[in-house]
């Protein structure tokens, strides 16, 4: 959809409501508890309706004040991780999705689905492992960075197993607990992505339904793909995540974010298929029971999206014939 950002001073009004909105949210959020965990799964929200639905450039304005009032209070290192893990990718989603606007012309003209779970992956990932470097060289190690986290977790583990006597002897909580402080960085990476796509979708029906939206809903399970170099990132997260140090936790942060989107992908492909088959529906709704139960039943998906880079399990139409999908739909005279 084209960036319709038209500076009236209701649409300035909303963009700076959105702002006051998203930084209020945050905010919450930065304090703790309950109601904080609880809104950090919307904090996306705000920034994306206001650029899917009243234009990029008040999205933009929104991320902005945002960001400017969490820096003053309550402090600008809660700014900071606003801009980096929240704000910009909130906004890149939402960008990218509306087909990257430039001027007069989009400059991705389709899988606008794929194109908008991979840019806050992309930069979600980025950013996670440009920290890893930087804690690491300002530590000496990755390990010392690490230190408040392992120290954490080993004693919620040593409680665990003293509390379970059959788990005594089994696990050593002191390695345990150095293998979880290595994968929280890829897990808050992981999640952080799933968040932001999962807001792109609500903010974008949200949009669609209160009528903002110009351009009509895009068939997911068969417009999402994403760009083919996200198979070659991952696997090399896989390469790397077989190192220690800093090596290994960037490569599993590529591996969480980049696998969270193929994962997608396999979906997509499984969603296509299926639907319109004899008990389609059925298998797919238990797929998805589990996945959400689960959680693991999401990594065969991984490959199946991964496979689907390269052979292409939903063949586009050739070009300028129309699919089934668009034959099936009447022309307006």
């Amino acid at each position: 959809m084209p960036d319709k950002s038209a500076y009236t001073a209701e649409n300035i009004a909303i963009s700076v409501l959105g702002g006051l909105a998203a930084a209020v949210m945050f905010a919450v959020v930065a304090r703790g508890g309950v109601s904080g965990l609880m809104l950090a799964h919307l904090a996306p929200l705000p920034i994306m309706i206001i650029a899917l639905g009243y234009g990029l450039r008040h999205g933009a304005s929104a991320a902005l004040l945002a960001t400017a009032i969490l820096s003053i209070y309550p402090h600008p290192v809660v700014g900071m991780i606003y801009s980096m893990m929240v704000a910009a990718p909130a906004w890149l989603a939402s960008f990218v999705a509306s087909g990257a606007p430039r001027g007069k012309r989009n400059l991705i003209a389709s899988d606008y689905p794929g194109w908008g779970a991979t840019a806050p992956a992309a930069f979600i990932a980025l950013i996670v492992s440009l920290w890893l470097i930087v804690a690491s060289l300002s530590f000496g190690s990755l390990d010392e960075a690490l230190n408040p986290v392992r120290a954490r977790a080993f004693l919620i583990l040593d409680e665990m197993i003293k509390n379970n006597k059959s788990l005594e002897g089994k696990f050593d909580p002191v390695a345990l607990s150095g293998s979880v402080a290595m994968a929280i960085p890829a897990f808050v990476a992981g999640y952080t992505v799933m968040i932001h796509i999962v807001n792109l979708w609500i903010a974008g029906r949200l949009s669609q339904v209160s009528g903002l939206m110009t351009s009509p809903w895009p068939d997911i399970a068969e417009g999402f793909r994403a760009p083919k170099p996200i198979g070659g990132i991952f696997l090399s997260g896989l390469a790397l995540s077989i190192f220690s140090g800093p090596s290994a936790a960037i490569g599993f942060v590529l591996v969480s974010t980049m696998g969270l989107v193929l994962s997608l992908q396999g979906l997509a492909v499984a969603h296509a298929r299926l639907r319109a088959r004899p008990n389609g529906m059925i298998i797919l709704a238990v797929v998805y029971f589990l996945v959400g139960l689960l959680g693991w039943p999401l990594v065969p998906f991984i490959f199946i999206g991964l496979a689907d880079l390269v052979f292409d399990f939903r063949r586009r139409p050739p070009t300028g014939a129309a699919s089934p999908r668009d034959s099936a739909t009447p022309k307006a005279d």
